[in-house]
């Protein structure tokens, strides 16, 4: 039997949150998938977070296709990895988390292939400093239209009551 060990690193996808790649905060769900090369024997994929292997209640089952190529029988897997991101369960997690994921024939480590992504995840203060900014920037001239507004309900005003002290 012959062996044919992955050509390319394994492909992570899925990493999407609220239309924006890779841009995640604390509480948000994560779904990411990852799928190995084609091989003989299949690869078999781990997850990992920041180098530290994922829990198992993180995954859900593999998923495994089989494909004829060239008189060969090629099997390539799936594995999906759902969490949230949650200090408590991760760790202290500095702005980012470090995603990894490693495709290895068991019997062959140097085969082994891997692919990384990074989510990034904005701090407490980060996500305070750019509320301010967007405040700042988006309605501050909202703030002088209530001063504009009474300065002109005066003008009114003290119009109105010249012209009734004239005629009294």
């Amino acid at each position: 039997m012959a062996h044919i060990y992955p050509q390319f690193d394994p492909i992570i996808n899925g990493l999407q949150h609220n239309g924006v790649q890779h841009n995640y905060a604390l509480g948000d769900f994560v779904v990411a998938n990852c799928s190995s090369d084609m091989s003989s024997p299949p690869a078999k994929l781990y997850w990992f977070i920041n180098d530290r292997n994922v829990p198992s209640e993180y995954l859900q089952p593999p998923h495994e296709t089989t494909v004829e190529n060239e008189g060969f029988l090629l099997r390539y897997r799936t594995l999906e990895i759902r969490f949230y991101i949650d200090e408590k369960r991760l760790g202290k997690l500095k702005g980012k988390l470090v995603l990894k994921c490693l495709a290895r024939i068991e019997a062959i480590p140097q085969a082994t292939k891997e692919s990384t992504q990074i989510i990034y995840i904005p701090t407490t203060d980060e996500l305070r400093n750019q509320k301010l900014i967007n405040w700042r920037g988006s309605d501050a001239s909202s703030l002088h239209k209530p001063a504009k507004l009474f300065g002109t309900i005066l003008a009114v005003l003290c119009t109105a009551l010249s012209i009734f002290t004239r005629h009294v």
